[in-house]
Order: C-alpha cells, then structure tokens, then sequence
C-alpha cells in the first residue's frame, strides 16, 4: 500500500484532535486501560478498516491477539488471521460449489452481485498481509509531540517504500498498521562480519541519497543537544540530585566538572573546518536498529521463533540501546508462504544477508560522517549484558583501519550508483581518505550527543540500563578524542595513517 507524502501530512496535522475525541473510549481500552475483550474488538475494527480481503469479514474473537510491548507512550500489538480458514467468513464459501451457497433457491442477480462483492471483500489478495504489528500511540502532549509522530510517520512511509524498513500497511492518526518481521537484532560480533557489514554500508547509502521533505540544514544535531542540555543542567546535574549510593555520586561528580555548553560551542567550531556533506541519517544505526531476517520454515502450529519489535516513544529521547536485553520476544510463527509478507530465509539469493533498518526517531538531515562515525563506535559496545550496568565497553572491537575501509568503499560505491548512471563506482583513494577523516573527525560528536542522552534519560526511564556510568564512559572517550585533536593542531602531528595504493 503506498501513501502520498502530501496526503498523509495533511491527515495527521488537520484530523488528529478531531479523530482522537472522536475515538477516545477506543484508544482508552487500547491504552491498557480495557479489558482483553474490548482491547481485541477494537483493534479487529481497526484492521478491519485499514485492510482488505479476510480483515473485512474475521470476527475478533477468532483473531490471533495479544500485547507485545512499548514505552511510556506507545502500545504494540500482535494482530494475526487464524489459521483455521473456515472462520474467514467470505475465504471458504469463495471455495464452496454454487450448490451449497443457495441452499436450493433460484439464485437471482441481487444474490449473485452480492456473492461477488461478498468474495472481492474477503478473498486473500496478492497483497495482503496474514499478521501485522499495530501501534497506537499514547497521550501525545504539545505541538512538538505531534510534529515528531507526524516527522516518524513520514519517513517510515518512505523507507518502508523503498523497502529500507517495515512495510507500512496502513496509517491513521491515532497510530499505523506495520508489517510483522520475524527477526532478531544483530549480535556484537556480527558487525565485524564483512559481508554483514557491507550489506549495513549498502543500506546506510541508501538511505543517504533520498531526498526527504525535511528541512536540509544540519541544524537537528545542536538543537537536540541544546535541548538535552537544558534537561541536563536544570534537572539531571541540579545541586539537588545525587547519587542512589556512593558509586553513583562519584559519576555525577564527574560529570558536573565539565562545561558542557562550552564543550558544544568548540565542537561547532572544530565540526565547522571539517567538509562533510550533509545527508538524510540515520542518526542511530547500532546493532539493536539492524534486523537479521530469521529463516522461516513450515509452521506445525508448535514451533516459536524469536520475534523482535522496535517501540517508539514520545515523551523521552529513546534509543534501542538500552532495550537490547530486554527486546526479544517469543511468538508463534505462522506459515504464511501464500503472503507477501513472508520470509523464506535471511540470505538472499546471492547469499547475502537479509537486512532491515528500524527506529527512524532520530532521522534527519546531518553530517554524512556522524552517521558512519556512530555506526563504528557502537562496534565497541554491547548492550546484551545482563548485569548491571547492562552494557560492556570492549575498546579493542573498535574497526581497524581495513574494516573501516572496506566499509566506506562499499558505501562510496552504492552511494555513487545510487545518485549516478555510471557504469564504475569503484571509488577513489582520496574519496576513500576523505571519509575516513570525516569519520575521525565527527566521532567526537557522537560521544557529546550520547552523553547528554544518556544523562536526560538517567533517574528517568524504568528501563534498566546503567545511565550514568554510560554517560561518563562516552564523555571520557570524547574527552580523550578532543585531546588527540588539540595536540594535532598545536603540534601538527601527521593524520592517521592513510589508505594507500598498495593497501587497495
């Protein structure tokens, strides 16, 4: 189902109030707030009005329904037709002979359109989908809140139709209808794999050489910081708040010892003297926003599979970082070969790895070399650890100079294609060079960014994760980074070693 740009915008800005008053004991019930009963009555009716073929005629009751998770805001649920086809209302008498249907009585032109309807209504089409995720959003506060979803929905829509994410399979204002992916996020290990990682490199590409309806300054990068900054040093760093114990109050002193708006004043600076081009991001492509397509084999109505699922929510700056031990959840996997939405494994034909990007929250317009430069820094930490402070910091997985390199050649190469019909993409070892001191360069910015993001969510979020001892450690590294730099310039120390003919 493809949506205009336009369209959906204008639904999502001129109907939201309107649809939400209008629905609100339905959204109440879908909140967690009715029973299971009435919770599955209203997300069959909005299936029902949101899909077509089978969705329009399944009663709820036989429909495959339960909650799988979300943040403060955000509601996920499984919605799947049952796997019994005698209760797809229109799907069996479509198969059923024309004796059975009239019982005997002459059949007339009135009965015979209204079978016909009755079977296009019902009867699956190339189309639709046999399970779906359906996402109600929470209570939406302020203009700049509905701004954001409306911000999300837009670019899900896009890379969905680019097939760089979920498929979407239907949007309104209280929420949107996603396709089911039976997938798991990536492993620490797997990004240093190379085939795994230049398939990342080739979606990273992609998604930087769309055009998006989005304003196309880097400007996302400084006002978020300005605005977690502002959290920080009012609430977070206030004299007020300390520590839960010793170990903590000694982080939180440290980490009121820095200037903060200082420190992002010289980055702008130092960021400013570096040429990197501006392009749509990702902003947040870690292991835990990367799916691994799970091979899917014929169901016997016994076999689970794991099934990640991305939340989404508005009252707090989220990433999957801190929801990578906790994320994965055990579904019932349907055989639904006959569906577009199925997956038969997670190599392609020509053995390469099935990918897909989620968690577009922090999609926008900024430095082609922040990207890249966060995607290799969160090679050096694991978020899977079930031991407080839930992370580890393995500084040694940091990419070496030929992982680096081949990562940014697979990316050069499709990101040329993509923008260009020439035949030889095969970038060029200045191109190559380039990038790499990019990449040096705005990895400072990655650390101050995730900094100030993990302070704002300390003391916060429910969600365990050792907040500010990932905060302190961030700083360190950015710290360090900083003087790294600040030497090179004082005393023009030579660049890291680069790439060079004999290393291609």
């Amino acid at each position: 189902m493809s949506f205009s740009i336009k369209n959906l915008l204008v639904k999502a800005r001129n109907s939201y109030k309107k649809f939400i008053e209008m629905n609100r004991n339905s959204y109440w019930k879908l909140q967690m707030c009715g029973n299971e009963e009435e919770m599955r009555e209203v997300a069959g009716r909005i299936c029902r009005n949101y899909l077509h073929g089978a969705w329009k005629s399944v009663d709820p009751t036989d429909l495959e329904f339960r909650r799988i998770s979300g943040g403060l805001s955000n509601f996920l649920y499984y919605v799947a037709l049952p796997d019994d086809v005698s209760k797809l209302g229109g799907y069996t008498r479509r198969e059923s002979s024309p004796d059975a249907e009239t019982d005997g009585e002459p059949e007339t032109l009135a009965s015979r359109l209204a079978k016909k309807n009755l079977t296009r209504s019902n009867s699956f089409s190339i189309e639709e989908p046999k399970k779906v995720l359906l996402r109600i959003y929470g209570q939406v506060h302020g203009e700049r809140a509905m701004d954001a979803i409306v911000t999300e929905s837009v670019i899900f829509t896009l890379l969905s139709e680019r097939r760089l994410g979920p498929k979407l399979h239907g949007v309104f204002s209280g929420g949107r209808i996603e396709e089911y992916i039976p997938a798991r996020p990536l492993l620490a290990k797997e990004l240093s794999d190379p085939a795994i990682s230049m398939k990342i490199a080739e979606k990273m590409a992609a998604i930087h050489s769309m055009d998006v309806p989005l304003s196309k300054e880097p400007n996302w990068l400084w006002k978020t910081m300005a605005k977690w900054l502002k959290t920080v040093r009012e609430e977070r760093l206030s004299s007020t708040n300390n520590g839960k114990n010793e170990q903590e109050e000694q982080v939180i002193k440290r980490l009121k010892s820095v200037d903060y708006e200082k420190e992002i004043e010289w980055l702008k600076k130092f960021i400013a003297t570096i040429d990197s081009p501006v392009v749509f991001c990702h902003n947040d492509m870690q292991k835990g926003n990367i799916l691994l397509l799970e091979d899917v084999v014929q169901s016997t109505g016994e076999e689970d599979v794991s099934v990640y699922v991305q939340t989404y929510d508005t009252d707090s700056p989220k990433s999957n970082k801190e929801n990578n031990h906790t994320k994965s959840f055990e579904m019932t996997q349907y055989d639904d070969q006959n569906t577009s939405d199925s997956i038969m494994s997670h190599m392609s034909d020509s053995g390469e790895p099935k990918l897909v990007l989620i968690d577009f929250e922090y999609c926008a317009y900024n430095y082609r070399g922040f990207d890249i430069a966060n995607h290799f820094q969160e090679w050096m930490y694991d978020y899977n650890n079930p031991i407080y402070p839930f992370y580890d910091e393995v500084l040694e997985s940091y990419p070496t100079l030929e992982q680096k390199e081949i990562f940014i050649k697979e990316y050069l190469k499709h990101y040329q294609s993509n923008l260009t019909d020439a035949k030889d993409t095969t970038p060029s070892i200045d191109d190559v060079n380039q990038l790499l001191s990019e990449v040096d360069a705005l990895a400072l910015a990655t650390h101050l960014f995730w900094t100030l993001w993990s302070m704002v969510n300390a003391s916060k979020s429910n969600i365990p994760f050792g907040y500010w001892e990932y905060s302190l450690s961030r700083l360190e590294t950015y710290l360090r980074l900083k003087q790294e730099v600040i030497k090179k310039e004082k005393f023009n120390f030579p660049q890291k070693r680069k790439i060079y003919e004999v290393d291609i």
